[in-house]
């Protein structure tokens, strides 16, 4: 291996074109490491999910997508409908 190369392309400026791939292979790298963060991580998400939506209902609180549900415009709210 020669060291001295190794150096000169660490010390030296990238071109554009250079860069954009750079930042082009960059991008591809984290884009699959979140797919595979995302899969290893889906079962704990929904049992956490499930697990705090059962122990809201327990204690006699409402749905977790009631609020979401209630925050939505109706007819009678909207400006735009008729």
């Amino acid at each position: 291996m020669n060291a001295g190369y190794l150096i000169y392309q660490a010390e030296r400026t990238p071109s554009a074109a250079e860069q954009r791939e750079i930042d082009r292979s960059n991008a591809q790298l984290v884009a699959a490491v979140a797919r595979l963060w995302r899969t290893l991580a889906a079962p704990a998400r929904w049992r956490r999910s499930r697990r705090s939506g059962l122990a809201r209902l327990a204690e006699g609180g409402a749905s977790p997508a009631a609020g979401r549900v209630a925050a939505l415009p109706g007819p009678e709210r909207c400006g735009t409908c008729a």
